[in-house]
């Protein structure tokens, strides 16, 4: 519901100044706007409903197991547990066990290709890489035709993430 909402919010609010500068302001403003809203509002769009996603997914790991509290970007910074509180060998172990165990633990913990050709696919999402190729050729075909109005167009980038934000604190409310 808040999905559809948000939806309808961007799609009144690009009615309401698409046909302010319609009226008021010259094609070159018109197409800027729209051009620059509608795939900054896709990308908002498509990466609430990834996160979305990946909260459900997180969630659902939680029900049916204890998850680990590192998350893949700490064990990717910090591998080796050097910034753990809690030592985690026995000061009374010789160097030589202490880096035996530490090269076991490295061996367990190696990543596959899989693994993190997985886990970089859920940080690219689809949706999204499609808003940022028209966001990026939506400006080359303002600009080839010489309807880029570049103030319009900075402005439509910004305003759906101010809605979105002001949106989702007000929601509840």
């Amino acid at each position: 519901m808040l999905f559809l909402r948000l939806i309808l919010l961007y799609l009144s609010i690009a009615m309401v100044f698409g046909g302010l500068l319609y009226i008021f302001a010259s094609k070159d403003a018109l197409f800027s706007f729209l051009t620059a809203f509608f795939s900054a509002a896709i990308i908002v769009l498509a990466s609430f409903k990834n996160y979305k996603n990946m909260v459900i997914k997180r969630v659902a790991l939680l029900n049916g197991e204890q998850l680990d509290n590192k998350d893949i970007i700490d064990k990717i910074d910090d591998p080796y547990n050097l910034y753990d509180e809690v030592p985690q060998y026995d000061e009374n172990k010789s160097l030589k066990d202490i880096i035996k165990e530490e090269k076991e633990e490295l061996k367990k913990n190696k990543r596959a290709l899989k693994d993190v050709a997985k886990d970089s696919l859920r940080a690219f999402n689809y949706i999204r890489l499609i808003a940022y190729a028209i966001l990026v050729f939506g400006f080359f075909a303002l600009l080839k035709s010489g309807n880029l109005n570049l103030f319009y167009y900075l402005i439509a980038l910004a305003i759906p993430s101010i809605v979105a934000v002001i949106f989702l604190l007000n929601y509840n409310r």
